[in-house]
């Protein structure tokens, strides 16, 4: 993540359509949150857009990119970049390479630079980890959709003794929705916050549930019967845990929060990992295997795509946390360049 590339929308393209009926989905099946990841998504771009002309005007910023262009011929460049960026022809992004922060601007059909600017070391430092986070969006919607490829094997079956439970995952949800169709910037980080508070209550609910079906689950004097109403709350159980996670995922997007969704991603890896995936005495088969035998039809994709999320994450975390220490490593050299000159 040393060098990357990531475009900074225009303003209609954050907007969030609260009338789309998918996003109040209460069919009880697997619920899709693509729709407001990619919201989210647009949302940091907004945020990052907003944090980079708070500092220096869009027109300005235009000017300094038009003034090192290479259509020397066109007059009145920064005008005629201005029209190309309207109609969607060229896109203002952010580059980050060799250990610095560029400005660019690039032709929506061939990807190619028209020109780029380096950013005020100000500019960089208001900034913060949002471009960083702003680029492993598109493995974050990797690990996301293999998250909800886990949903859709299982099956819901609605119980009333959890519904407390579940209910606080549509609760968080509308909290999102609204968040992110917030005009208003405190009410839609409360709102976020929020999302986040309910989410964790009912992602531990759900965590503990699990952990309890799972020992119920995997007792050899279990009676059929009992086996297959304790399956079907581990399987709803699961079902809600994955979604909640991925609204939490959504939340911390939406506020420009690394950190925080890497401990969101670690907690449920952990948590995969331990119950999920752990073997189940000397049997040398793990729960997500035997949840995988007691449904036909399956084979064995549950336990793989278990493991699979898992392995994503880590080389999503890993990955992360060699660019923080790279970039650490970078401002300690050019510190003591500094240091050097002033001697």
């Amino acid at each position: 993540m040393s060098e990357f590339e990531i475009a900074l929308p225009s303003n209609q393209d954050t907007d969030i359509d609260v009338t789309n009926q998918g996003l109040y989905n209460y069919n009880f099946n697997s619920y899709s949150l693509a729709t407001l990841q990619k919201a989210a998504g647009l949302s940091l771009s907004e945020k990052i857009r907003k944090s980079v002309f708070s500092h220096i005007s869009e027109a300005k910023l235009i000017e300094e990119l038009s003034n090192k262009g290479e259509v020397e011929y066109v007059a009145k460049l920064s005008d005629y970049a201005k029209e190309k960026l309207k109609s969607g022809e060229w896109t203002l992004g952010i580059r980050k390479k060799t250990g610095e922060t560029y400005a660019v601007i690039k032709d929506v059909s061939t990807g190619k630079s028209q020109s780029f600017v380096t950013l005020d070391k100000k500019v960089v430092q208001n900034l913060g980890n949002l471009p960083e986070l702003s680029a492993i969006q598109g493995q974050l919607a990797d690990i996301v959709e293999k998250i909800e490829s886990l949903n859709r094997l299982v099956e819901r079956v609605e119980q009333g003794q959890y519904n407390d439970r579940y209910a606080g995952f549509f609760s968080a949800r509308q909290q999102v929705v609204e968040a992110l169709s917030a005009d208003d910037e405190t009410v839609k980080k409360e709102l976020l916050i929020s999302a986040v508070k309910t989410n964790n209550d009912t992602i531990a609910k759900l965590m503990l549930a699990i952990h309890h079906d799972a020992l119920a689950f995997i007792d050899t004097k279990i009676k059929p019967k009992e086996a297959q109403r304790i399956d079907n709350h581990l399987q709803n159980s699961i079902g809600y845990l994955n979604s909640t996670v991925q609204l939490n995922l959504v939340a911390y997007t939406a506020l420009g929060e690394q950190q925080a969704l890497i401990a969101t991603l670690m907690n449920y890896k952990s948590f995969i990992g331990q119950t999920l995936l752990e073997e189940v005495g000397d049997t040398e088969r793990t729960l997500a295997w035997q949840i995988d035998n007691a449904h036909k039809g399956m084979d064995g994709k549950f336990d793989e795509i278990s493991l699979d999320v898992t392995d994503r994450i880590t080389y999503l975390v890993d990955e992360v946390i060699n660019k923080r220490s790279g970039e650490q490593d970078y401002e300690r050299i050019e510190t003591e360049k500094m240091h050097d000159a002033e001697l």
